[in-house]
């Protein structure tokens, strides 16, 4: 019996359309780089264009327009600027600064006004306590909250307004940490 068919010199892989597969995989790959490149360095050129329409508005609206007197334009720019103070402390949510004030206000405080300060974070805080001891309890709680920072008692003085009523009022300032 002779065989003919000798298994270990035969190809299995037909090397020529492996070839042609890897280089056309090449060549699509390189096609799609080549879009990704120009699509980049067009998006560049419109984003460096945008910046430049942005800054030429930008410049237009600091500058003043004709017709209109420099006393007249100052005054206009000072009260945009004192509008946009009230409209930034109108953002500032005051229920979540209510309840932050209720978890560290202990018995025998009460508050009479809470006012905000010229920055945002700022609150002036005036009150009445039993004791000036109930008073340094709530400054310590204020302290040691994490909500609460630079916390400095203003004011105090003896309220006496009966023969058995007796009292503090108090003034605090301190910052709100976000």
């Amino acid at each position: 019996m002779r065989y003919t068919i000798n298994l270990a010199t035969r190809t299995y892989l037909d090397q020529r359309l492996f070839k042609k597969v890897a280089y056309s995989s090449i060549i699509i790959l390189l096609i799609i780089t080549a879009w990704n490149v120009i699509s980049v360095s067009l998006n560049w050129g419109k984003q460096s264009s945008i910046n430049n329409e942005i800054e030429a508005i930008y410049s237009k609206l600091g500058a003043k327009p004709g017709g209109v007197s420099d006393a007249d334009f100052t005054n206009q720019k000072s009260h945009i600027k004192f509008y946009n103070e009230i409209i930034e402390r109108k953002t500032k949510n005051w229920l979540d600064l209510l309840d932050l004030l209720e978890n560290v206000t202990p018995d025998g405080i009460s508050l009479s006004s809470l006012a905000p300060g010229k920055n945002q974070e700022d609150l002036k805080l005036e009150g009445r306590a039993r004791s000036f001891k109930s008073v340094q309890q709530y400054l310590e709680k204020l302290e040691s909250s994490k909500n609460f920072s630079n916390v400095l008692l203003l004011s105090h003085q003896n309220l006496i307004q009966g023969e058995n009523s007796r009292g503090v009022q108090f003034s605090i300032s301190c910052k709100v940490v976000n």
